[in-house]
């Protein structure tokens, strides 16, 4: 049986937090109630059709009604199954590393993921280095997923995946209320399948229901978000994130990707919807969701 410090120490505050103000609520009824509670949100769609945006508000919603309801979004260093600047070790190499830099023992530990054979470090918070040279280069050299300088087999990226998520659904599964998160099922590790691996569309569903299944514990499902123009949707989220215009092939990717979610969903072994946000009716998409959300319908 494998454990993860990360996991242990996340242990400690079973009860979650929501959003921006971290206020607690507590379910007494979903606790008592022995009910399957529908806990497990992945919020997914292309870049800049609103996930970030639609998943902070589903959670505060959620929070508003009562619920326990705790979000991750994209480029949480917190996210305890998305993976953002981490150095991939087998145990040996990891043991190699603690005794090369005695001084940071602690640090590394209280920043590693243990999952059987491999230890994953993290090593950047947001934009900010969690260690200093010459260690943080020798774990940049080991990452496992932005643009690693030597990936691992493809494989072996799935495997640490599924034993990550099968560890966090153990350790989650008497959370009493919504874990939501951003783009972490689809978006991210698709981005690193097609741009490490240039892994193949059933390669790619393989690996998506892997981790699906993997967290089945949680009832999880997926909210899709899509957008009728992909172009316009992009340009202004690159616009507001001060970023330069998409070029066309950049636009044309994102176009392409969309097709090749629509393709994973209707292979997914886990239920679904799709909500057309083209008009940005936020507030009305998201009562539609949560009224969904409680009643488990999906367009599966």
């Amino acid at each position: 049986m494998y454990f993860s410090i990360y996991y242990k120490a996340m242990s400690r505050n079973l009860l979650p937090y929501s959003g921006k103000d971290d206020k607690i609520y507590f379910v007494h009824s979903i606790l008592e109630s022995g009910e399957d509670v529908l806990r497990l949100i992945f919020v997914e769609g292309v870049s800049g059709v609103g996930k970030t945006k639609l998943t902070q508000k589903l959670c505060d919603k959620l929070s508003e009604m009562g619920y326990c309801a705790r979000c991750y979004l994209e480029g949480d260093f917190k996210n305890p199954i998305d993976f953002y600047c981490t150095a991939y070790f087998k145990q040996h190499e990891y043991e190699n590393l603690i005794a090369e830099f005695p001084d940071y023992l602690d640090d590394i530990a209280s920043n590693t993921i243990v999952a059987e054979d491999v230890r994953l470090v993290r090593y950047y918070s947001g934009e900010t280095a969690l260690f200093d040279e010459p260690l943080l280069d020798i774990l940049s050299k080991h990452e496992l997923c932005i643009n690693p300088s030597n990936p691992v087999p493809i494989s072996e990226f799935s495997r640490v995946y599924k034993l990550v998520w099968e560890a966090f659904a153990e350790n989650q599964n008497i959370f009493p209320g919504f874990l939501l998160f951003d783009g972490s099922l689809f978006h991210h590790p698709i981005n690193d399948l097609m741009g490490n691996y240039n892994a193949s569309l059933d390669q790619i569903i393989h690996h998506v229901n892997t981790l699906a299944k993997s967290v089945k514990l949680l009832n999880p499902r997926v909210v899709y978000l899509s957008a009728n123009d992909v172009a316009a949707r992009l340009e202004k989220a690159r616009v507001s994130r001060k970023q330069t215009p998409p070029s066309e092939t950049q636009i044309q990717f994102w176009k392409d990707r969309k097709q090749t979610d629509m393709e994973i969903m209707r292979q997914l072994s886990i239920p679904y919807s799709v909500y057309d946000i083209s008009n940005e009716n936020w507030d009305s998409e998201i009562d539609t969701m949560v009224t969904r959300i409680l009643n488990k319908d999906t367009d599966e």
